[in-house]
């Protein structure tokens, strides 16, 4: 009985001591935030927070130091600062972005054109330069009395640090340093700092400890550490209250050449505090690893881009738009996502309340069987999904799996794996995709698209005993159709509005390769001229149409069109003197400036003929290469002008060909003469020229820019294909879709013997391409008992 009763009161000693300790720790912690909230290095402030606003009132209790000046800042060029950050602002989050004069009117425009916009009027935005800085937009630039561009940035960081203090330091609770090649998402970095408060020191970002054989000459401590500058550095306004006054201190003691580095021993020097060192950090401030060049070209759908609150870096400003066009697209995404499941609630309530239901399509609970087949021609086929389609829609019934299919499953297993993981901290687990093992897919026309996955996913646990383990998950999926939506085209609107419905900031109007933004802004575009450059050899006939065709689209109507016809003699003589006089014809009856000949010499090389016609345009000419087998309509005119942007993009159409009327006209059993409709697109009468790149439109100097054409390339084919990879490998971008107004008329196709391999090989397999539909010669191969019954190795 001694023995326990000592052993209790021994327990309770020990006991006590750890709650006295404790209960002591807790009491200093309290009275340190209560009576020191600004620390005891820099004169004490009493904070008052208004939690009702979320804005931070001051009210000093000593007089403010001399360093603070509560004055405006003059205002930079044309921009108004008193307007855009009045005096008695009580705002949230203000950035102060690091830029220079050479990216003033590149990066710092997307930047200001896009992200900006995401801060949902809780943050201002304004863009620190060297001495001297002007801009040709409109956006707050401050530029920095005796601070130069040399990188590292030192002197201008901590500059503007100082800078924010002086002008700003009453007005927000947050705030931020960035580059001019970050992306930040407004809305969620203030969701993330509405959760932290703001009047204590807060020093927040991606901490880093330099490269490892930067280690030991950055002179940190075994402890220490800094925020790295790319992804972006927060600060509470007590912490820029501590540290900028003391921003030439710091700046006469650099020890390294690192901005962020010295950034953040200035921060610790005067408050003590590190950065976080919080693991989720590096996720919620993201530097991007896996592209040497930035930018998020191909990382942009990655899990950890859409959980980050900034993204670094985006070296190439026209990314920026990229990147903000793909964050609303989510957005949207995931409105649509919400009104589909309200819907589904509304209809449900309607069922169960004895209602007629409004919205049958869009409240439809998710199912494989929305359609009941009431004959065999009904049934949706499935299609097999695996590292290729089977499909029965195709020719081809295995191919490749197309990037528009690629870009749907991504975007379905995404979002599927939202849904999986989005309590995967409470459950201790992390489900990642690996890759499709197998499924099938079917579109139906009513209701979206259903897939049926087999899906390869990594199951890790990290809660309790950590493991890794590979598995299989059956998932069934549905893309509902959104609702009808209506809107005007504003190309035929009663209006106009060219400057703001045809080129809006998110097609990076101001940022393409040699353009002059005030000039396209001038120019109409339903008026800007296209040069149709027309290669032709003989053919007379066929040219005949083509002329027709075109007086009737472009002569007749006064269409702003001029026609070049790149004509070779050499092989037929007679034809081209009658193909001469027709065109002269022509020229009599509408004006020379609307039609010119030009003659080329050798052998027909399309290559060469496209080249020298291009020659005779200017650089900012609007070039449109074409067939004389293209029978085409008005409406093409207006496509090409508005899908071709100098600088930016190129328009290769989608052409409809038409197969072998002999084929199809002997389906026909009737004594009237068969006429082939141009404007029938069935699969009897055609197909449409996925793999053809010859008619296209782009501008001249676009054209040079990749290197033009090869003119070594002769006769016919492969000339097409080497252009289109030049564009393909470059940064202007290539738009290509069908377009119903163009259509090549079937010709018989003759393949030269002088052809190279790859030539002939193309030509062979576009001239069986052209024959009829693989329905129709099927039907035909049937047909014939020589071929269904012959015995097997026979010939």
């Amino acid at each position: 009985m001694t023995m326990s009763r000592r052993r209790y009161l021994r327990i309770q000693k020990i006991a006590g001591l750890v709650f006295g300790i404790f209960f002591g720790i807790l009491l200093s912690s309290w009275c340190r935030h209560t009576f020191l909230p600004c620390g005891p290095l820099i004169e004490r402030c009493c904070i008052h927070i208004n939690y009702h606003l979320n804005i931070v009132e001051h009210a000093p209790v000593d007089k403010v130091p001399h360093h603070v000046r509560l004055t405006q800042p003059a205002s930079s060029g044309a921009f108004n600062f008193s307007r855009y950050i009045p005096k008695d602002e009580k705002g949230f989050l203000l950035i102060g972005v690091i830029t220079a004069k050479k990216f003033l009117n590149t990066r710092a425009v997307a930047a200001y054109d896009t992200w900006t916009n995401t801060c949902n009027g809780i943050c201002k935005v304004i863009f620190f330069s060297s001495e001297g800085s002007v801009s040709e937009h409109n956006i707050p630039i401050v530029s920095l009395p005796g601070v130069d561009d040399s990188y590292p940035p030192q002197r201008k960081s901590l500059m503007m640090l100082k800078y924010l203090h002086d002008h700003y330091v009453n007005n927000f609770e947050w705030f931020m340093r960035a580059d001019d090649d970050v992306f930040i998402k407004g809305d969620r970095m203030e969701k993330f700092l509405r959760s932290i408060n703001s009047s204590v020191p807060q020093y927040i970002g991606q901490a880093g400890t330099g490269k490892r054989e930067e280690y030991g000459k950055l002179y940190l401590g075994k402890h220490e550490n800094f925020c790295m500058g790319g992804p972006g550095i927060v600060m509470s306004h007590v912490t820029l209250r501590l540290v900028a006054p003391h921003a030439e201190e710091c700046v006469n003691n650099l020890m390294t050449t690192h901005e962020d580095v010295e950034v953040g021993r200035c921060v610790r020097k005067f408050t003590g505090l590190s950065c976080t060192w919080a693991f989720e950090m590096q996720h919620l401030f993201y530097q991007n690893y896996k592209e040497e060049a930035g930018s998020f070209r191909t990382t942009l759908k990655d899990k950890g881009v859409r959980k980050s609150l900034t993204l670094h870096s985006v070296k190439d400003p026209r990314q920026q738009y990229r990147i903000h066009n793909y964050l609303r697209s989510v957005h949207i995404q995931d409105l649509h996502h919400k009104e589909i499941l309200l819907q589904r609630e509304v209809t449900n309530m309607e069922r169960l309340t004895g209602m007629r239901p409004t919205n049958i399509k869009q409240g439809a609970i998710p199912s494989l069987t929305k359609s009941v087949p009431s004959t065999a021609d009904e049934v949706l086929a499935w299609e097999f999904i695996s590292k290729a389609i089977v499909s029965h829609r195709s020719s081809n019934p295995r191919h490749g799996i197309n990037y528009p299919l690629k870009v749907a499953l991504e975007e379905n297993i995404n979002q599927l794996l939202q849904i999986i993981n989005k309590n995967a901290r409470q459950k201790g687990r992390t489900i990642d995709y690996k890759e499709i093992w197998y499924g099938y897919k079917r579109v139906n026309p009513l209701h979206g698209a259903d897939y049926m996955l087999d899906l390869l996913l990594t199951y890790k646990k990290h809660k309790g005993r950590k493991i890794t383990v590979p598995v299989r998950r059956h998932a069934y999926l549905q893309q509902t159709f959104g609702a009808v939506e209506f809107i005007e085209d504003p190309y035929t609107a009663n209006y106009a509005s060219l400057k703001s419905d045809v080129e809006s900031p998110d097609l990076f109007k101001y940022l393409g390769a040699g353009t002059n933004y005030t000039e396209l802004m001038k120019l109409d575009k339903s008026r800007e001229v296209i040069h149709f450059i027309l290669p032709l050899a003989g053919r007379l006939d066929i040219f005949k149409r083509f002329i027709s065709n075109y007086e009737e689209v472009c002569l007749k109507t006064n269409a702003a069109a001029q026609l070049h016809v790149v004509l070779f003699n050499d092989s037929d003589t007679s034809s081209a003197d009658k193909i001469i006089d027709l065109i002269g014809q022509y020229q009599k009856k509408y004006g020379g400036q609307n039609i010119e000949i030009i003659f080329a010499k050798g052998p027909f090389a399309r290559a060469k003929a496209l080249d020298i016609g291009a020659s005779q345009c200017e650089q900012n000419a609007l070039m449109f290469f074409i067939d004389v087998d293209i029978i085409f309509s008005k409406a093409m005119l207006h496509r090409i002008r508005f899908n071709t942007k100098l600088g930016v993009q190129v328009y290769y159409p989608i052409v409809f060909s038409q197969y072998d009327p002999t084929f199809i006209c002997s389906e026909k059993s009737t004594s009237k003469p068969c006429h082939i409709d141009w404007r029938n697109f069935t699969s009897d009468m055609g197909y449409w020229r996925n793999f053809g790149f010859g008619i296209a439109s782009m501008y001249n100097s676009d054209l040079s820019s990749v290197g033009g054409f090869d003119t070594s390339i002769q006769g016919w084919g492969k000339e097409d294909v080497d252009l289109y990879t030049k564009f393909a490998e470059s940064r202007v971008r290539i738009f290509r879709a069908v377009d119903p107004d163009l259509v090549h008329a079937f010709h018989p196709i003759t393949c030269d013997s002088s052809l190279n391999e790859a030539q002939s090989v193309m030509c062979i397999g576009s001239k069986a391409s052209s024959y009829a539909s693989t329905k129709y010669l099927a039907k035909l191969v049937k047909s014939i008992p020589q071929i269904m019954n012959r015995k097997v190795g026979s010939r």
